[in-house]
C-alpha cells in the first residue's frame, strides 16, 4: 500500500509540473512551483525537501526531453528545425546542469561558458547526470574529466 500511496504522490507532482508548464511559464518556474506546493500539501514532502535542488535538476531535463521527442514524433522534420530543437536541447541541459553545480558551490567563470557553450546535446546531457549525482563542483570536474583552459 505504501508503494501506491508513493506512487499516487509522484503522479500528482508530475502532473502539477505539467498543468503549470502550459503556456508562458518556463519549465522551471512550474517544477519550483510544483515542489512547493507538494511539499507545503505533504505530498512526497520529506523526499522533495531533502533533494530539492536534484528534483528540480532532473524534472527539468526529463520534461525537456519528454517535450523534445514528443514533437519529433508529431512529425516536424525539417532539417532547420531539427537543428534549432537539437540546439535547444542542448541549452536546456547545459542551463539546468549549471543550476545543479551552483547548489554544490561557486562554477568557475571558465567552467560557466565551456557548458553554455557545448552544442552537442549528448555531452551535456552526461554533465547533467554528473552534475545531479556529485557532492562538489571539484568532484563534478573529476568526474567529467573538464580542465580549465591553460590560459585561466
Amino acid at each position: 500500500m505504501e508503494r501506491c500511496r508513493t506512487l499516487k504522490e509522484y503522479s500528482e507532482f508530475v502532473s502539477r509540473i505539467r498543468k503549470y508548464a502550459v503556456g508562458e511559464t518556463a519549465i522551471g518556474e512550474a517544477v519550483d512551483r510544483a515542489v512547493t506546493e507538494c511539499i507545503e500539501e505533504g505530498i512526497l514532502a520529506d523526499f522533495l525537501r531533502g533533494q530539492r535542488a536534484e528534483v528540480i535538476a532532473m524534472s527539468i531535463f526529463e520534461y525537456n526531453e519528454e517535450e523534445e521527442l514528443k514533437k519529433l514524433r508529431e512529425g516536424e522534420q525539417e532539417t532547420g528545425e531539427i537543428k534549432g530543437r537539437i540546439q535547444g536541447q542542448a541549452e536546456g541541459f547545459a542551463e539546468s546542469c549549471l543550476f545543479t553545480l551552483e547548489n554544490h558551490g561557486t562554477v568557475p567563470e571558465w567552467l560557466k561558458r565551456r557548458i553554455l557553450e557545448e552544442t552537442a546535446p549528448e555531452a551535456v546531457e552526461a554533465w547533467m547526470q554528473a552534475a545531479v549525482t556529485t557532492d562538489s563542483v571539484e568532484d563534478f570536474l573529476e568526474k567529467t574529466g573538464l580542465k580549465a583552459p591553460e590560459n585561466e
